[in-house]
């Protein structure tokens, strides 16, 4: 996709070749999606801070049996035009909507992890009209406590995306020494190397890629959670399904039950043993809880 080629071009069935690369202007920004062209109903998918749509393509090759998949780059992110031009996380909820009109879709399921998820959820709550189903895998649902916090001290998460290291001699290192890190450690070897794909572009200079989120996005949405954002997680109507590690970190088990309060097809899904990047971890299990969610039915 940036012109790093990666053992899941050459093997996986999955690659962002399947997946058409298209854009539309988002306010002032050229921005990036992916869209499945399936038969069948728009679905949504949204990405996690620092990461890709291209990460996600495991899922994309299940879902596109069912629907038409379009998964938007937020900006900042992947494809779309680098950016600190913004306040709050509203600006993502915004192009989420942004996305639906420029493709004439009225009506939408929607899956996000993460910042996807937040972003999901806002979306859901600014027009609930427009989405049938919310399926958010550990959104970032910070909670008035920590959004205080983070008014007197920085944010631990924005605090580490700082520190981050952005610039790196060749994908193979990166291949090499990511695979040592906890955060990376346990990524499904295929959904790892759509992360390579999607997550890096070469900068020109010999083999050296630098990552296309660049650290400061990240640490800009980490640093802006806002009470007048949280406050629109209250009273979503939407038939909502939220799954979470047992060993939280960014909702918690009171507020994930906060979001699914309205609808009663509402539900939260605990997984034990898992953590925050378990889309990546366990895309076995993550698959069969939406396979649940979305009423799927395999033949």
């Amino acid at each position: 996709m940036h012109g790093i080629e990666t053992k899941s071009d050459a093997n996986r069935e999955g690659s962002n070749r399947k997946m058409k690369l298209k854009s539309f202007r988002y306010k002032n920004w050229d921005t990036a999606y992916l869209d499945s062209e399936t038969p069948g109903s728009t679905l949504v998918f949204c990405h996690a801070n620092g990461y890709s749509a291209g990460c996600y393509q495991y899922y994309y090759e299940r879902l596109k049996k069912h629907y038409r998949v379009i998964a938007p780059d937020f900006i900042g992110h992947g494809r779309s035009a680098f950016t600190l031009d913004f306040q709050n996380w509203n600006v993502f909820r915004d192009q989420i909507l942004s996305l639906l009109d420029h493709e004439s879709v009225n009506e939408t399921t929607i899956i996000g992890h993460s910042l996807g998820g937040a972003s999901s959820l806002l979306a859901a709550k600014k027009e609930p009209k427009r989405f049938t189903k919310v399926l958010a895998m550990d959104p970032v649902i910070l909670g008035w406590k920590l959004i205080l916090l983070s008014k007197f001290l920085e944010n631990p998460l924005a605090k580490g995306a700082k520190k981050r290291r952005a610039h790196f001699k060749s994908i193979e290192l990166v291949r090499r020494s990511f695979r040592k890190f906890p955060a990376f450690a346990n990524f499904e070897p295929s959904i790892f190397e759509d992360y390579l794909n999607s997550c890096f572009i070469p900068t020109g200079h010999d083999d050296e890629v630098k990552l296309s989120c660049d650290p400061r996005v990240e640490a800009k949405i980490f640093g802006h959670a806002h009470f007048h954002v949280f406050k629109n997680f209250y009273g979503i109507k939407t038939e909502n399904h939220i799954a979470i590690p047992e060993s939280y970190e960014v909702c918690s088990p009171k507020y994930a039950n906060l979001l699914t309060k309205v609808h009663p097809n509402s539900n939260v899904t605990i997984f034990p043993g898992f953590t925050h990047f378990f889309p990546f971890e366990r895309p076995v299990e993550t698959w069969n809880w939406m396979q649940r969610c979305l009423e799927i039915t395999e033949v």
